[in-house]
């Protein structure tokens, strides 16, 4: 047999082996727990490196659009989980119990300064400017012609015999007046309005209104909800929402983001052994032989199945096999 022959029947030899392996489970079970035994005593923090990884994920934010390329998937399991969520009896109530309520709850009334900012934030919105002012002017018309306001003033009493349509017509002159006292001092009036609410919403009104709403809202079926939603609308909002994601993702802001989220994740890893992360995440041996290992080893099987984790072998074995580094190890085996 010939050096070449005998590289390739090994070679052909050890994808085999490694197929078989990938596909057993105490393969796996093995491979776990050498794994952790090997990193046992590093920080985690020390397996990576930041800036390398940080550079990785803004290249692929930059340049790749990864949402819009899955969005028929994200479609599809969209509708998947929709129709599914329309038929399931759940309550809000079970999926955010009392409990995690009110530690939710708790944490949001912290937020007093933001609370407070917020409220500026949209009572100074022009929008919301012109729908007070709108309001009032309506408030104070209908308070001139339905009360009877307009009959203490002199010359107008005899009019309002005429009944409301004719007073309406009386006060055509006044309507403009009105309309630029209020833009002229809708300022003032929405100041007022917020110093009020900041008054008002107390973070012990706020809690009584939440537990009120809460209260209402626990017993409710999100599938009662969600069968409102018309099915026509799913892919436009999956597009939209793809785009809008991609977007996000690539812009300086969110980069920025990302590089220091990965270097502060990498040095808070540096007081954490694998082990005691393992641990804190409530894992232990027995619960990663029961369940990693199986599924990594049907993971496997399905890869062979297709004829994936063949090529992939093969692909990783070959250079070596193929090398002359190989080649001359055997040629000088089959010579002795």
């Amino acid at each position: 047999m010939k050096r070449k022959e005998l590289a390739e029947a090994l070679q052909q030899a050890h994808v085999e082996h490694a197929c078989q392996r990938l596909c057993a489970e105490d393969y796996w079970h093995d491979l776990l727990d050498q794994g952790v035994a090997i990193i046992a005593d590093k920080p985690l923090g020390t397996l990576v490196d930041g800036e390398v990884l940080a550079q990785v994920v803004d290249d692929w934010l930059a340049h790749v659009a990864t949402v819009e390329g899955l969005q028929p998937v994200i479609e599809s399991v969209a509708h998947a989980l929709l129709n599914h969520a329309r038929q399931d009896p759940v309550t809000f109530g079970e999926l955010l119990d009392e409990a995690q309520f009110e530690a939710l709850l708790e944490q949001l009334l912290r937020l007093r300064s933001l609370r407070e900012r917020t409220i500026h934030a949209v009572l100074n919105h022009p929008l919301i400017s012109q729908m007070v002012s709108e309001m009032l002017y309506t408030g104070i018309k209908n308070f001139l012609l339905e009360e009877n306001a307009l009959a203490k003033l002199p010359g107008v009493s005899s009019m309002m015999k005429l009944g409301r349509k004719s007073v309406g017509r009386a006060m055509g002159g006044l309507e403009e007046p009105i309309r630029s006292y209020l833009r002229q001092n809708i300022r003032a009036t929405l100041k007022t309005g917020e110093q009020w609410l900041n008054r008002e919403l107390s973070n012990d009104r706020i809690a009584e209104l939440a537990r009120d709403a809460y209260g209402r809202i626990a017993p409710m079926k999100p599938a009662a909800l969600l069968r409102d939603v018309p099915d026509d609308t799913l892919p436009g909002l999956v597009r939209q929402g793809a785009l809008l994601s991609d977007h996000a993702a690539a812009l300086d802001y969110s980069r920025r983001l990302v590089m220091e989220g990965i270097r502060a994740a990498i040095e808070a890893l540096m007081a954490w052994s694998l082990p005691a992360l393992l641990q804190a995440m409530r894992t232990d041996t027995a619960a990663r032989r029961d369940t990693l290992a199986p599924a990594l080893a049907r993971g496997a099987e399905v890869l062979k199945e297709q004829g994936v984790l063949s090529a992939w072998a093969e692909l990783a074995l070959g250079d070596f096999y193929q090398s002359e580094a190989c080649l001359s190890v055997l040629g000088q085996a089959l010579r002795e």
